[in-house]
Protein backbone atom coordinates (compact mmCIF):
# COMPACT_ATOMS: atom_id res chain seq x y z
CA UNK A 1 0.00 0.00 0.00
CA UNK A 2 1.34 3.61 -1.04
CA UNK A 3 0.69 6.55 1.28
CA UNK A 4 0.53 9.66 -0.65
CA UNK A 5 0.98 13.33 1.14
CA UNK A 6 0.07 16.34 -1.07
CA UNK A 7 -1.54 19.84 0.70
CA UNK A 8 -1.67 22.99 -1.20
CA UNK A 9 -2.41 26.43 -0.40
CA UNK A 10 -2.92 29.67 -2.27
CA UNK A 11 -0.92 32.30 -0.91
CA UNK A 12 -1.83 34.89 -3.34
CA UNK A 13 -4.10 34.84 -6.60
CA UNK A 14 -1.36 32.83 -9.30
CA UNK A 15 0.81 31.35 -6.28
CA UNK A 16 0.55 28.31 -4.69
CA UNK A 17 2.64 26.54 -2.38
CA UNK A 18 2.53 22.73 -2.50
CA UNK A 19 3.89 20.23 0.18
CA UNK A 20 4.36 16.64 -0.21
CA UNK A 21 6.47 14.41 1.55
CA UNK A 22 9.82 14.83 -0.77
CA UNK A 23 9.64 18.35 -0.14
CA UNK A 24 8.01 22.15 -0.38
CA UNK A 25 7.40 23.34 -4.19
CA UNK A 26 5.71 26.80 -5.83
CA UNK A 27 4.14 27.36 -8.58
CA UNK A 28 3.44 30.58 -10.04
CA UNK A 29 1.14 31.39 -12.85
CA UNK A 30 -2.74 31.48 -13.90
CA UNK A 31 -5.26 28.13 -13.97
CA UNK A 32 -3.67 26.14 -17.42
CA UNK A 33 -0.03 27.47 -17.05
CA UNK A 34 2.75 28.22 -14.82
CA UNK A 35 6.23 27.55 -13.23
CA UNK A 36 6.95 25.49 -10.84
CA UNK A 37 10.30 25.53 -8.80
CA UNK A 38 10.94 23.04 -6.25
CA UNK A 39 13.40 20.23 -4.49
CA UNK A 40 13.23 18.37 -7.90
CA UNK A 41 13.94 21.67 -10.21
CA UNK A 42 11.91 23.58 -11.84
CA UNK A 43 9.02 22.89 -14.48
CA UNK A 44 7.08 24.71 -17.15
CA UNK A 45 4.21 23.39 -17.79
CA UNK A 46 0.67 24.39 -19.82
CA UNK A 47 -2.49 23.30 -20.78
CA UNK A 48 -6.36 23.56 -21.99
CA UNK A 49 -8.50 23.57 -18.49
CA UNK A 50 -11.06 20.98 -19.04
CA UNK A 51 -9.86 19.53 -21.84
CA UNK A 52 -6.92 17.38 -19.90
CA UNK A 53 -4.48 18.41 -22.94
CA UNK A 54 -1.65 19.35 -20.57
CA UNK A 55 2.17 19.64 -21.70
CA UNK A 56 4.82 20.52 -19.38
CA UNK A 57 9.16 20.69 -19.44
CA UNK A 58 11.39 19.95 -17.00
CA UNK A 59 13.91 22.90 -17.87
CA UNK A 60 16.25 22.34 -14.48
CA UNK A 61 16.42 19.30 -12.64
CA UNK A 62 17.66 19.35 -9.28
CA UNK A 63 20.62 17.01 -9.77
CA UNK A 64 22.10 19.39 -12.89
CA UNK A 65 22.03 22.44 -10.42
CA UNK A 66 23.74 20.37 -8.10
CA UNK A 67 26.83 18.91 -10.52
CA UNK A 68 26.85 22.25 -11.89
CA UNK A 69 27.66 23.85 -8.52
CA UNK A 70 30.48 21.02 -7.78
CA UNK A 71 31.78 21.31 -11.15
CA UNK A 72 32.22 25.38 -10.78
CA UNK A 73 33.65 24.82 -7.36
CA UNK A 74 36.11 22.46 -9.04
CA UNK A 75 37.28 24.55 -12.39
CA UNK A 76 37.93 28.01 -10.87
CA UNK A 77 40.33 28.78 -13.24
CA UNK A 78 37.71 29.15 -16.00
CA UNK A 79 36.67 32.69 -14.17
CA UNK A 80 33.04 31.03 -14.63
CA UNK A 81 31.17 31.74 -11.03
CA UNK A 82 28.58 28.88 -11.79
CA UNK A 83 25.74 31.76 -10.18
CA UNK A 84 21.93 31.17 -10.22
CA UNK A 85 20.91 31.97 -13.27
CA UNK A 86 17.54 33.92 -14.23
CA UNK A 87 15.33 31.43 -13.08
CA UNK A 88 16.91 30.53 -9.52
CA UNK A 89 16.61 34.10 -9.32
CA UNK A 90 13.11 34.19 -10.19
CA UNK A 91 13.05 31.31 -7.17
CA UNK A 92 15.38 33.16 -4.88
CA UNK A 93 12.94 36.31 -4.77
CA UNK A 94 9.74 34.25 -4.55
CA UNK A 95 10.89 32.42 -1.19
CA UNK A 96 12.48 35.95 -0.06
CA UNK A 97 9.15 37.01 -0.37
CA UNK A 98 7.10 34.35 0.92
CA UNK A 99 8.97 34.27 3.73
CA UNK A 100 8.27 37.45 4.95
CA UNK A 101 4.50 38.00 3.70
CA UNK A 102 4.31 34.50 6.23
CA UNK A 103 6.49 36.67 9.02
CA UNK A 104 3.97 40.04 8.52
CA UNK A 105 1.08 37.08 8.56
CA UNK A 106 2.30 35.82 11.78
CA UNK A 107 3.44 38.68 13.76
CA UNK A 108 1.52 41.23 12.17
Amino acid sequence: MVLRFRRTMKIAPGVRLNLTKKGISARIGPRGAGITTGTSGTTVSAGIPGTGLHASKKIKSATKQRNARITATREPRTGKTGGLGFLGWIGAVFWTVLLVWGLRKLFG
